[in-house]
């Protein structure tokens, strides 16, 4: 496994998430949030198509959106801390290594790549992607009330955002109840107008509310077989980490570098060299 980290300004930031630098980050009424890449170019651009494909799913039309909002959907993970051993996270296991980012605990996976995006002004990383062939996946987790129900508060904003900025969106039943799926419009990395196909989970659990966004071949197959089925089973093996600070709804949870590859204070590698730094765990 490969751990990159690239710098990212809030410049960056706010275009990515069409909206203005130090708004909220799941505050959706200006565009998608963090994450998304909407019109911009970036990692997430290796992934486009030059047309623009068809917004659907499984069982696409009109669903339940309130059946699939009252389904339990995390039998299978995403985890929150208080559902695991929390010392056995820590303990150094070669058949599935874990990378504990802070708020979130992934686990690795043969031939599986992490980027970590950092913003190259406060040094912090804004998210986490999972790259495995032609298929990707990033997660974010975020604050959420106590009593749930965050996600059926901002999805609509998402589709309007995402028809405001050219282009489509539809809300499909998935693994984790309401699936929301979206292609956007992207700048290619050789300049072309392109669009970007995406898959959005979002698993709610105690005070936080997981959201992964899928990118490349598993976003454009309908259903969870290969290669989705690899995607969701990295899904599911997210272990969340909310910590018991007061934040509004909808904020990030921060991520942090694993100590291993954090700079040590007085080397040469200072923040901004670890933010361009490549390491290979072996994996």
């Amino acid at each position: 496994m490969i751990f990159r980290s690239r710098p990212r300004g809030d410049e960056g930031l706010a275009a990515a998430a069409g909206r203005d630098p130090g708004e909220n980050d799941l505050d959706t009424a200006s565009g998608p949030p963090p994450g998304d890449n909407a019109g911009t170019s970036g990692a997430t651009t290796d992934f486009a198509e030059s047309t623009q494909p068809e917004v659907g799913g499984p069982d696409d039309g009109a669903i339940d959106l309130d059946e699939l909002d009252a389904g339990e959907w995390r039998e299978l993970g995403p985890y929150d801390i208080g559902e695991v051993d929390a010392e056995a996270l820590e303990e150094p296991d070669p058949d599935q290594p874990r990378i504990d980012l802070g708020s979130i605990v992934l686990a690795g996976t043969d031939g599986m790549e992490l980027r970590l995006q950092v913003d190259e002004n406060s040094q912090q990383i804004v998210s986490a992607m999972m790259i495995r062939a032609d298929s990707a996946l990033e997660v974010g987790a975020f604050a959420a009330p106590r009593s749930g129900g965050l996600w059926a508060e901002v999805r609509d904003e998402l589709v309007q955002a995402a028809e405001s900025a050219g282009g489509s969106a539809n809300l499909v039943p998935g693994p984790y109840g309401v699936e929301l799926r979206r292609v956007l419009p992207v700048q290619t990395p050789d300049g072309q107008q392109g669009y970007q196909p995406t898959r959005m989970w979002v698993a709610e659990g105690p005070r936080w509310m997981l959201r992964g966004i899928i990118y490349g071949q598993a976003a454009l197959e309908d259903g969870i077989e290969t290669p989705v089925a690899e995607i969701l089973e990295a899904f599911r093996q997210i272990v969340v980490r909310r910590g018991d600070e007061a934040m509004a709804p909808g904020d990030l949870l921060p991520l942090s570098l694993p100590e291993d590859l954090a700079p040590q204070p007085g080397t040469a590698q200072d923040a901004a060299g670890a933010a361009a730094a490549e390491t290979d765990t072996g994996v």
